[in-house]
């Protein structure tokens, strides 16, 4: 079903470079796609040392919100599907131009999930995972999430074969629980 969709157009807008050399924090760069007339979706992507990037998307008219990663809008499923699967073209974009680079996220709450469950296996973890498990080979990539912390890290094996204590370095910079709470973990 996931290859019968076509992602939406999305355009790379501008990229905000770290100014301190000092920090693991390097640049986030900014894509744009539209979901419909009225749907307009911004895609930061933090960049960070070891060639990781963490993606995070949400309604541009919601980028001064504070739970602006929190909020459902309802578009329908296969808007929906798309929209996540655009994100996906989205690192596979940087992966062609980074052939080092891994990926990580956090699928936050529901406002529903924030009050009952906190980060504690969002609906979201399930449904993106399903989507990189897709697209993000373990031939390529060894997949590693926390259900207690939603959070999903996509270790690119080839910087990891150029940099062994990778997931270790990776995870102490993101200040990732990965190490204690994997859930799995495909080598």
């Amino acid at each position: 079903m996931l290859s019968k969709l076509k992602e939406y157009k999305f355009d790379y807008y501008d990229v905000e470079k770290s100014n301190n050399p000092d920090n693991y924090f390097k640049a986030v760069h900014r894509y744009k796609f539209h979901v419909g007339e009225n749907n307009h979706y911004l895609v930061t992507v933090e960049e960070y040392e070891h060639h990781v990037f963490v993606l995070k998307f949400c309604l541009e008219n919601h980028q001064d919100n504070n739970d602006k990663f929190n909020v459902l809008i309802n578009i329908g499923a296969t808007q929906a599907r798309k929209a996540i699967l655009t994100c996906i073209h989205i690192a596979m974009s940087i992966y062609e131009n980074n052939p080092l680079a891994s990926f990580g996220f956090i699928a936050s709450p529901t406002p529903d999930e924030l009050g009952t469950t906190g980060f504690n296996t969002t609906k979201r973890l399930l449904v993106y995972k399903s989507f990189v498990e897709c697209f993000f080979y373990p031939e390529n990539f060894a997949h590693s999430y926390s259900e207690e912390k939603s959070s999903y890290l996509l270790l690119n094996k080839n910087y990891e074969r150029q940099e062994p204590d990778a997931i270790q370095k990776i995870t102490a910079m993101l200040q990732l629980d990965l190490l204690s709470a994997v859930s799995n973990t495909s080598h």
